[in-house]
């Protein structure tokens, strides 16, 4: 039976050739559409999550500002700065936040070795910090809980001040100075290209535990004597909570320092979660708005199978009335010629399946530049276009199938004897 549709089907096709091209070809293009916008976006979507977590997934970085708004505790215009008191009190109370960090930094530090120095920026950090920051040690390891309660004077270094300090040989267990102080490199961080940042790139910065940096590069400056912090490093437990969580934070700092939570200008946060939702969001009304326009195509293309069904009904009404006087139901007659109608659509939407599979697989196949992760063809999406396809041709076929079915055998036999 489904060889019979098949043959027939291609009898059909190559009965109308230039119709049957015409048709096929703008189902075949429909698909081609809908599939390879869908996977660019996904491709986009992929790599903009890939070049978000260089930096990290969905964290929020706090820096103090300055009150805009007047409130009963205090007056507009103050200046709030960051202390660790802050870091534990949003540890303690936030309910949304899963992890947060105090950040301690000095600019443009001379650093020595026995072979080379160098002017590098230098982090003070908890351990928590590098898995929210995607700090990961390409030899030797990382810090950990160990060194920043015992303040030890270890440092991770990133691949380019390695590449400078001992021009790029392991230097795992190598003495540093730090200023006055002495350092031993513990482990060293691969080149990472980060698209974005807040203080520069982590292949050229060297990171050491933030009580051993509080205790020897304190940053003056706090309230009532409190040194202060350069910012604060924050994830929520879902990507989903990434706006509450902000507000929380708002919430217990506002509180904590008497300002405002709805003044925005009183900290200044970075919440990666917002830009990756917007990007995400940005690319997924694309991909709706391009495969609606794929969709209409395989639709105007579905009128085409309908023209072509329509020509050979006509063409084969004799066959038509002799199976009917033979005993064929409406029914069977119907499924006979929507059968046809839906191989003809499959077969061209098979081509289009088959030409964006193989630019796929080629595209897939070069380097992919930054924030692009290629041509994704999304499994829900395939069986989506499979869906479409079976839709259109049923409905393309269903016209021509109720003229056959409704002919009359006696009209039938006697058209083909006129």
């Amino acid at each position: 039976m489904h060889i019979s549709l098949f043959s027939q089907a291609m009898r059909t096709l190559f009965g109308n050739k230039l119709r049957s091209i015409l048709t096929m070809f703008g189902i075949s293009w429909g698909i081609f559409s809908i599939i390879l916008m869908t996977s660019v976006g996904e491709g986009f979507i992929k790599g903009q999550r890939e070049a978000a977590a260089t930096l990290g997934t969905d964290i929020i970085i706090i820096w103090g500002g300055k009150t805009s708004m007047q409130s009963d505790q205090g007056q507009m215009g103050r200046d709030i700065l960051l202390d660790y008191s802050d870091c534990l009190a949003i540890r303690e109370k936030a309910v949304y936040t899963k992890t947060i960090s105090a950040e301690l930094m000095r600019y443009d530090v001379t650093v020595r070795s026995r072979l080379n120095a160098g002017s590098i920026d230098i982090r003070g950090i908890e351990p928590q910090y590098q898995f929210m920051r995607m700090v990961v040690a390409d030899q030797g390891r990382v810090l950990n809980q160990s060194d920043e309660e015992q303040r030890r004077q270890v440092a991770i270094i990133g691949s380019e001040v390695n590449d400078q300090l001992f021009d790029g040989a392991n230097s795992v267990g190598e003495e540093i100075r730090i200023g006055p102080h002495t350092f031993t490199v513990v482990g060293i961080l691969p080149y990472k290209e980060m698209n974005s940042n807040y203080s520069g790139q982590d292949h050229s910065d060297i990171f050491v535990p933030y009580q051993t940096m509080r205790k020897l590069f304190p940053r003056r400056g706090g309230p009532a004597g409190k040194e202060s912090l350069n910012n604060l490093i924050a994830v929520p437990y879902r990507h989903e909570d990434w706006e509450v969580a902000e507000e929380e934070i708002r919430q217990i700092l506002g509180e904590k320092k008497r300002f405002h939570p709805d003044d925005h200008d009183a900290l200044s946060i970075w919440n990666t979660g917002e830009g990756l939702e917007f990007t995400v969001t940005l690319f997924r009304t694309t991909q709706i708005f391009m495969g609606a326009v794929g969709i209409v195509t395989v639709l105007l293309g579905a009128l085409g199978i309908t023209n072509i069904m329509l020509v050979t009904v006509r063409e084969r009404t004799s066959e038509i009335g002799l199976r009917k006087a033979l005993g064929a139901r409406p029914r069977e007659i119907m499924f006979q010629f929507i059968s046809e109608a839906v191989t003809l659509t499959l077969i061209a939407g098979g081509v289009g399946l088959a030409l964006i599979a193989a630019l796929a697989w080629g595209v897939n196949s070069l380097p992919m530049p930054v924030m692009f992760g290629g041509l994704i063809i999304s499994p829900a999406i395939a069986w989506a276009v499979v869906g479409i396809l079976c839709f259109s041709g049923i409905i393309s076929g269903i016209y021509p199938a109720w003229i056959a079915a409704k002919m009359d055998p006696i009209e039938a036999l006697r058209w083909e004897a006129g």
